[in-house]
This record gives structure tokens, sequence and C-alpha cells, in this order.
């Protein structure tokens, strides 16, 4: 299964267009000051990522995994996993899924596209964050049984709001 992508843009499967945040708190500060380098990702590691990410939401720290990348980060406590792929070869175009799941919206005016149900699975979504054409951020929310798809969607929006400012400027 795909890492659940987290960012809270929870689109309803009736809705159409960009994607609406859900309950969303205030818009993520500004990108960091970073430069993009030619790999577009300047040397970030997901698990540093993540773990800032997640900070306050009682998740063990990350551990570095390569499921979605040669650079991604899982953590999981009861009833949820999250993780954060940093992929220097594909952009959020390059996601091969159902248009009707897929939603295109911003965090701080970076384009993001949120995918509900990955792979047919409720309870996960994902969020991948441009940070160039062929340079993503992927955020991956997978909740358990007692978890809902629009609670995995809010859940990823959140935290790419946190892990938006980290990534390079675009």
């Amino acid at each position: 299964m795909v890492s659940a992508l987290a960012f809270l843009a929870g689109c309803t499967s009736g809705q159409g267009g960009q994607a609406q945040p859900v309950s969303t708190p205030q818009d993520a500060p500004a990108s960091s000051e970073i430069t993009a380098s030619p790999q577009g990702l300047h040397g970030l590691k997901a698990c540093a990522v993540l773990d800032k990410a997640l900070q306050g939401r009682d998740f063990p720290p990350g551990e570095a995994d390569n499921v979605g990348s040669a650079n991604g980060c899982s953590a999981s406590k009861f009833g949820s996993a999250t993780s954060l792929n940093l992929d220097d070869r594909q952009g959020i175009d390059d996601l091969d899924a159902d248009p009707a799941k897929a939603h295109d919206g911003k965090i701080n005016g970076r384009p993001i596209r949120q995918v509900r149900e990955i792979d047919g699975d409720e309870a996960t979504c994902l969020v991948l964050l441009e940070v160039t054409a062929k340079v993503r951020a992927m955020v991956s929310v997978t909740l358990g049984t007692q978890g809902s798809t629009e609670q995995a969607c809010s859940d990823a929006f959140s935290i790419a709001q946190a892990v938006e400012p980290q990534l390079p400027a675009r």
C-alpha cells in the first residue's frame, strides 16, 4: 500500500475542482528561505522534516523507509500511520490517480494535489506538495478501522501545512 501523505484538503467525493480545507487552521507560514538546488530538495532528510511536522501529535520519531522514494520516513501510533516521501524524480502530476479522487489546491501558494482512498482503501489520503515540476513531497495518512477518509485527509492536510515551510522555496 502506498504510504499515506498527510494534508488536510478534505474534499468530499461530491466536490470537483479545487481542494477545499476541512476545519483548516490558519495557512502555514511562508516557505523557508532555502532555495531549490538543481535536484530540488537541497539535502533535506525526510525524517527530520516529518519529525518536526509531527511535533505535539504524540507520534514516535520517524523511521527511514524507501517505500515511496529513496528519501522516505514513516511514523505510526495506535490507529494512525503517517509517512513523508521526498522524491527528486517525480512531480505532483506524475502520480497516476483516479481523477474522481484527486483534487488540486494550494498551501501557502504552493500547488498541491490531494488524493483520497489510494488503491481503493478507505481512511487513506495523500497530499503531494510541488517543489519543482519534477520534485515533490508526499504526505500520506492511513487511519485504522475507526477512521474515515475525511479524517485521513484532514490529518494529511494539517501535516502537509507543517511540512510546507520546511521545503525549498519555489
